[in-house]
């Protein structure tokens, strides 16, 4: 159940709640943004986790677009998913060429004129809102924002956890719904009773459905499992589709990269991969250009 979402009933079928342990889908995408500060890896981390979970609130062919706009307002991250839980994202550009040692913590980072955009639907059909960070804090600013934009109830919280090569030692989370007519106050339960799901969340690809009930019973009342969904990072760059950005570079600026034996180096702006065309990539390209 490595990256999985598991959909469940509590206090009597009056919330949905979500759980998810992602360490190894967050690992990997974190790899890819490898050139990025602590305070950018967290909340590009948190935003992610946040996005795995909401993924399996969509149906059919329905997408999720975030941009979530930091105290500069040209540094933004994006993040991605859809139905099928097929997660990316990364920090842009102008974010990464700052100074990024200036932010100490992911508040500073937001900032007092953070924004959430979000786009859901298919195709055409789409609804797009958009709402402040007050808080300054992911978890409870996408919260925030199902209140606003939604006028739903929702509560969500994410725990991760860096070692100090910057990698995920672990990434979990929840996402807690009310269901019409429910009491507010239930949700309240959830989050102070969120700590007590860790060694649930910390293991879940462990645990069996028995032991998870058995726990949620414990803190949430008569509790069931409702089914699975599946998360994965997925982007549909190649390199192939980075070979005609080398048509378009000067044949002077070509020559000097073969010259110095200096590889091109073109970023994936979806997902932040990073493809290398080495020398003798390169020289077709130049001899085109001569030609």
């Amino acid at each position: 159940m490595k990256n999985q979402i598991i959909k469940t009933l509590i206090f009597n079928k009056q919330v949905r709640l979500y759980l998810i342990n992602n360490s190894e889908l967050i690992n990997e995408i974190l790899n890819i943004n490898a050139n990025s500060s602590k305070v950018i890896k967290m909340a590009v981390a948190n935003s992610l986790s946040v996005i795995s979970l909401l993924s399996a609130t969509l149906k059919g062919e329905q997408r999720l677009s975030v941009t979530l706009t930091l105290s500069n307002p040209k540094s933004k991250i994006h993040a991605d998913t859809d139905a099928y839980g097929n997660i990316k994202g990364y920090a842009n550009e102008f974010l990464l060429s700052q100074d990024q040692d200036k932010y100490s913590t992911v508040k500073e980072l937001i900032g007092l004129k953070g924004s959430i955009r979000m786009i859901k639907g298919v195709n055409m059909n789409q609804f797009t809102g958009i709402t402040s960070m007050p808080y300054q804090d992911i978890d409870k600013d996408f919260s925030y924002y199902f209140k606003q934009s939604d006028q739903t109830d929702t509560l969500i919280k994410t725990n991760i956890n860096l070692r100090e090569n910057n990698e995920i030692k672990y990434s979990y989370g929840i996402y807690a719904q009310l269901l019409p007519q429910s009491s507010k106050n239930l949700l309240e339960l959830v989050e102070e009773n969120f700590k007590c799901l860790q060694p649930i969340l910390e293991n879940l690809s462990l645990s069996t459905e028995e032991e998870i009930i058995n726990t949620l019973n414990q803190y949430f009342g008569e509790a069931e499992i409702i089914g699975h969904s599946a998360t994965q990072f997925f982007c549909g760059c190649s390199k192939d589709m980075f070979f005609g950005l080398l048509h378009s570079i000067d044949k002077l600026e070509l020559k000097e990269y073969v010259q110095s034996g200096t590889p091109i180096i073109s970023t994936c702006q979806i997902c932040g991969r990073n493809y290398i065309f080495n020398t003798e990539e390169i020289k077709p390209y130049l001899e085109e250009s001569n030609g």
